[in-house]
């Protein structure tokens, strides 16, 4: 128990620390700003920031949200995105049920498949599931840096969705080792020479993720092109062909029908008490139907699929 809370408590103050590289990313990006070079600095006076300045939420909450030299009031959204990222990646793992044990027996032969004869035992299985955790995590920043800016600007940065497009050639390529690897010891097992592709596409997993890339970008180009931009963003479809390379084609199905419930409802909502506009930005709706997808989505498929066998 104590393992796993010290576990946890370093992944929230990893989740802060970029939380705090996110803000950056979010009031740079728009204005085509550096997000490396230029040191932070007080966005009224304009004083360069000292390290101690700069500590996640801990600075905000000791400064009492104000500039340590021009008294300034700083933007609640510093410790929010902080927070909020920190919180994220604590789910990411939570949701993937990862305990302490987990890290101490990454390289442990644990069971991959089985068939009437035949019981595949490999290590790659460990250590693909954590590099997924760690690439969940990720993610969830990205969309963070989406959400937060298509809020304001109705614009999704395309330097944003290219981080997911490689997050998603990153995950491809760990599946289809993981995959190709299960399947050799398999064949070895019964005595059996694959063929190339037998082995690229064992399992259908890695084939699954490309097929996530066209499954809802198609038809979101489509009404792209068909309305002129005036249905959907191209940032939007973009988005979702990325984010669909990771999660593969049946969640991001999940994950485009809970962003357009989210959408639907909230922005009703925010239309009735605060006279909000028809146009919205699907941005951050779509990211949290893609979270949804990430964490729960599988549940989602199995239960639906329950009512067809």
């Amino acid at each position: 128990m104590a393992a796993n809370i010290a576990i946890y408590s370093i992944v929230f103050i990893y989740g802060i620390i970029v939380g705090s590289f996110l803000n950056v990313c979010i009031l740079r990006v728009p204005l085509k700003q550096t997000i490396v070079s230029k040191r932070s600095h007080c966005m009224s006076c304009g004083h360069v920031l000292a390290w101690y300045d700069l500590f996640p939420l801990f600075s905000y909450i000791f400064l009492r949200g104000k500039c340590r030299y021009c008294k300034a009031k700083i933007s609640k959204q510093y410790p929010i995105v902080e927070f909020v990222n920190g919180v994220l990646a604590v789910l990411c793992f939570a949701f993937a049920k990862f305990e302490a044990y987990d890290i101490k027996h990454i390289n442990q032969m644990v069971l991959v498949s089985k068939d009437p004869y035949y019981e595949v035992y490999d290590w790659a299985a460990s250590v693909y599931d954590f590099g997924v955790i760690i690439l969940s995590c990720i993610l969830c920043s990205v969309l963070i840096v989406i959400s937060v800016i298509d809020w304001r600007t109705f614009e999704i940065p395309f330097g944003a969705n290219i981080v997911i497009l490689i997050l998603g050639l990153v995950k491809l390529a760990g599946t289809i080792w993981a995959d190709s690897r299960y399947y050799k010891i398999y064949c070895n097992l019964i005595e059996k020479k694959p063929g190339f592709f037998e082995v690229l596409f064992a399992r259908g997993r890695g084939l699954e993720l490309i097929m996530g890339f066209f499954a809802v970008s198609v038809p979101l180009a489509l009404i792209y092109y068909i309305s002129k931009g005036r249905a959907i963003g191209g940032g939007d479809v973009k988005l979702m062909a990325v984010a669909g390379l990771f999660l593969g084609w049946k969640l991001i199905l999940v994950a485009l029908i809970a962003g357009c419930l989210y959408g639907s409802v909230i922005h009703i909502i925010r239309m009735k008490v605060s006279g909000e506009g028809k146009q919205l930005a699907m941005g951050p709706y779509l990211s949290a139907g893609i979270v949804t997808a990430l964490w729960v989505g599988k549940y989602i498929v199995e239960w639906y699929s329950g009512f067809f066998s």
